[in-house]
């Protein structure tokens, strides 16, 4: 089993990682914006794709590369891995149904809910110590998960209809304008991933906002424990 991601900021990669690590720790994971991340998928049939729900739908950095190499998911046994910040629905459901249309299977999917990257709404931010017990929570649904996906009993979150409903109507449709291709204020570039913004050392790149409240930035350091970078 291999494990990939889309990760703006590193939430999904550090879920991701931390799911592999306790599922098999001789497996890879990498990114889908590897130099040959679609080689490496070609080579392998049980794949962990994690990536972060923006505004209930997919990023469309993911959503191209999966349709533009629609030919290396057919008959791929898929776990979807979905982080989020406070709710989607169907997190897990959309990436699977345009999975399934591309010839993959679908064992399982699961939410995760972990620090927002929208880093210029006050808002949506919380303490440095709700993130940690926040990022705890979701090491211990991991752990949980992995131990019930060896015993063939896959959690299925957001893969029904209901969760469908949900995250269509609960959000989707709400935000559709905002997510489409063309309308970021960035021209037909911008996939409000919100990496640019986290990243910008000035804070002079805002999206949603007009002010960057704080930047958050999550990894593995070489002892596997969790480094948070937040100004």
């Amino acid at each position: 089993m291999i494990g990939i991601y889309f990760s703006g900021t590193g939430n999904t990669r550090y879920c991701v990682e931390t799911f592999m690590q306790a599922y098999d720790p001789a497996g890879e994971t990498f990114s889908i914006e590897a130099a040959d991340a679609v080689q490496k998928i070609s080579m392998h049939n049980e794949i962990v794709l994690g990536y972060p729900v923006q505004f209930s739908n997919i990023p469309k950095i993911l959503q191209d590369f999966i349709v533009d190499h629609s030919y290396i998911w057919k008959d791929k046994t898929i776990f979807i891995i979905a982080t989020m910040a406070l709710f989607s629905g169907d997190g897990a459901g959309i990436l699977a149904r345009l999975l399934i249309k591309q010839g993959a299977v679908i064992v399982g999917g699961l939410h995760l809910k972990m620090p927002d990257s929208i880093c210029d709404e006050k808002v949506l931010k919380r303490s440095f110590e709700e993130n940690k017990k926040m990022v705890a929570k979701a090491e211990e649904k991991i752990y949980k998960s992995v131990g019930n996906l060896k015993k063939g009993k896959a959690p299925q979150e957001g893969l029904g209809i209901v969760s469908h409903l949900a995250g269509l109507f609960g959000q989707r449709l709400y935000f559709w304008g905002k997510t489409k291709n063309g309308i970021a204020v960035s021209g037909d570039k911008c996939t409000m991933c919100y990496r640019c913004i986290n990243k910008c050392p000035k804070q002079s790149i805002t999206l949603l906002g007009k002010k960057v409240i704080e930047q958050n930035q999550y990894s593995l350091n070489k002892e596997g424990e969790i480094t948070c970078n937040m100004q």
